[in-house]
């Protein structure tokens, strides 16, 4: 299996910890989509997604990860399998080769668009993204996105902390 990994999903290193066999290909884009923060999360902010665009540009970059298929229950928790699914998509790594891959996206009834990101958490996929070495334009993108400040003080400096 080859997943198309974004935001969260992109520090290959703790994705190893769950599913052995995971091996970052490389960088790569998913055209036809936009990142977007609109996923529902349990902390009352809202997290990245990716979904289908019809803007000529839209494009979401980030790693292409391939796994053994026998490790794929490995990452499947039913927390998330009731806001996320897999969905098959087309990537094009950096040369242009095209790979059949899979890419989380929120299921409808999980989707909101009145919440923004905690400060914390877009730091995160700031820096991931550049761990990832991303396009510059596509990271500048993702930073002048809104986002808040984490009310619960504690929280916040533990994830920034944690950066």
């Amino acid at each position: 299996m080859i997943l198309f990994a974004y935001a969260g999903n992109m520090n290959v290193e703790k994705f190893k910890k769950t599913v052995p066999s995971a091996h970052n290909i490389g960088v790569a884009k998913l055209p036809g989509y936009s990142f977007v923060f609109n996923s529902a999360g349990e902390d009352e902010s809202a997290k990245a997604n990716v979904v289908k665009s019809f803007e000529q540009d839209a494009v979401v970059w980030g790693l292409l990860i391939e796994l053994d298929d026998e490790e794929r229950s490995d990452f499947y928790d039913p927390m998330w399998s009731s806001v996320l699914k897999l969905e098959p998509a087309l990537c094009f790594d950096l040369n242009d080769n095209i790979y059949h891959a899979e890419v989380f996206v929120t299921q409808p009834h999980a989707i909101i668009t009145h919440l923004l990101p905690y400060d914390w958490y877009h730091a995160k996929i700031l820096k991931l993204a550049k761990d990832a070495n991303l396009p510059a334009t596509y990271i500048t993108q993702i930073a002048l996105m809104p986002y808040k400040v984490d009310p619960d003080e504690i929280r916040r400096q533990r994830r920034l902390k944690n950066l």
